[in-house]
């Protein structure tokens, strides 16, 4: 009865007041119809991909649990959500190996984040990607036909390959996503699911994923392109609104999250003019994510100085007090001689 009971509110929460729910959680949630898609589109591949980030996932978060048991308040580490975003973003073709080291550095960064830097919000997952796809120079890109035959590029990469105007793919089948590219990534379908979920739950902010739009819309304009074609990708949606649009790991300043989702859309967008596919988003997001963790630690660290510093000069002024309280009080004249 009380597991009914439990199961119950739970439920409660998460149809009436997602607000509620623990934010790992709710994130869990966002990414499991992506991940869903991923499983039924490349099948194998994507199952042994998927076991790679929860084994490596659910490892760190034991570890974290019994290295943080001690400290009050406890660190706010998610090895697991960082693992699972990480190989999100890896081509099924990709060997086995670089899975696990997209999911161990996406874990320990994550780590180090919740216990070093607590005011750092970034998504450790996609930096672990974008660091792991530059030193490997691009072992991340192997993507995989769905359909078993015909070319494996990414729609991005065919679309190059055609006369301007012309769409190689069926916008439907785009937006299903039974197309080549990551993992968990390709179908804008289930990540649209994963955004109204967000939505609902109150951790999307609407504002960065419309500036987002708005960015990405300059090229297409610019250039000409088809609006539709250029939009409908998972990929590009997949960093530009379950992971830049996401509350947690947006900058305080109200004011600078509609420029953040534009810089992100327009730079996006912009780079496929020269000759960047589907992971010029992936890096594009990952940079500003990873400068904005850079500004958050130069700030942090020189407010911290200036506190130490401050705490410091107080200190010792109240020493040279108390050591003038004590002179003032030493007894002086014959009684302190004899």
């Amino acid at each position: 009865m009380l597991a009914v009971g439990y199961v119950g509110r739970a439920l409660d929460k998460a149809a009436f007041r997602p607000d509620t729910l623990p934010d790992d959680l709710v994130i869990g949630l966002a990414l499991t119809p992506t991940v869903i898609a991923g499983l039924i589109f490349f099948k194998l591949a994507a199952l042994e991909m998927l076991v790679v980030a929860l084994i490596v996932g659910i490892v760190a978060q034991l570890v974290c649990r019994y290295l943080f048991r001690k400290f009050i308040p406890r660190p706010e580490a998610s090895p697991l959500i960082a693992a699972i975003f990480g190989i999100a973003l890896v081509g099924p073709g990709a060997s086995l190996l670089i899975s696990v080291e997209v999911a161990l550095l996406a874990v320990v960064l994550e780590v180090l984040r919740a216990r070093y830097t607590p005011a750092v919000h970034a998504q450790p997952g996609l930096i672990a990607y974008a660091c792991i796809a530059l030193v490997t120079r691009g072992a991340p890109f192997a993507y995989l036909n769905p359909a078993g035959s015909g070319s494996p590029l990414d729609p991005i990469g065919i679309w190059r390959l055609f006369p301007p105007g012309a769409a190689p793919i069926d916008p439907i089948k785009l937006y299903v996503g039974n197309v080549p590219g990551p993992v968990f990534a390709t179908s804008l379908m289930a990540i649209v699911v994963g955004v109204a979920w967000l939505a609902y739950a109150k951790r999307l902010s609407p504002v960065v994923t419309l500036g987002f739009l708005l960015g990405a819309i300059v090229p297409a304009a610019i250039y000409h392109w088809d609006f539709l074609f250029q939009l409908d990708s998972g990929p590009l949606w997949f960093v530009g609104a379950l992971i830049l649009s996401d509350r947690r790991l947006l900058p305080g300043s109200w004011a600078s999250r509609p420029i953040l989702g534009f810089a992100a859309g327009i730079i996006s967008l912009g780079l496929r003019n020269r000759g960047y596919g589907i992971e010029a988003a992936f890096f594009t997001v990952a940079g500003l994510q990873a400068f904005i963790a850079l500004v958050v630690v130069l700030v942090w660290t020189v407010t911290g100085t200036s506190r130490r510093r401050e705490r410091g000069r107080l200190l010792r002024k109240r020493d040279e007090q108390l050591r003038a309280i004590n002179r003032e009080e030493e007894p002086t004249g014959p009684s302190a001689v004899a």
